[in-house]
């Protein structure tokens, strides 16, 4: 089977790739970030910790981590701000998960029909 651009090779790993970071990625990164680093930084006794908890320094550490934790760091703080918001706003990570997993769904379709691989 050929790999190159067009082939039915390169047509399954981008439709992996778009897949899994929508479906996959969101709802591990929202656990990780929104609950467990969040809530640690405001108190290493996570269970103490409500979701809907606004405290200012696990925000801001949280949001920069997630954020230098991706390629574009800037539109990683912005987002992972967001996410959190969505988290205090009910609770819960499911509004965080499926924004995450929207705005990856649409970046991942952008760079197919931009063919701006950089950002992947």
């Amino acid at each position: 089977m050929q790999f190159g651009a067009g082939s039915g090779l390169a047509w399954l790993m981008i439709t992996t790739r778009i897949l899994g970071s929508s479906l996959v990625v969101p709802p591990i990164e929202e656990v990780f970030y929104r609950s467990l680093v969040y809530r640690w930084i405001a108190n290493p006794d996570i269970g103490q910790v409500a979701l809907r908890r606004l405290a200012w320094m696990p925000f801001v550490v949280t949001a920069l981590l997630f954020g230098l934790a991706h390629r574009e760091w800037l539109p990683g703080i912005l987002c992972a701000m967001i996410y959190q918001s969505l988290v205090f706003r009910r609770g819960d990570l499911g509004e965080a998960m499926t924004a995450h997993g929207v705005t990856n769904l649409l970046l991942g379709l952008w760079v197919v029909w931009k063919g701006a691989w950089q950002f992947w």
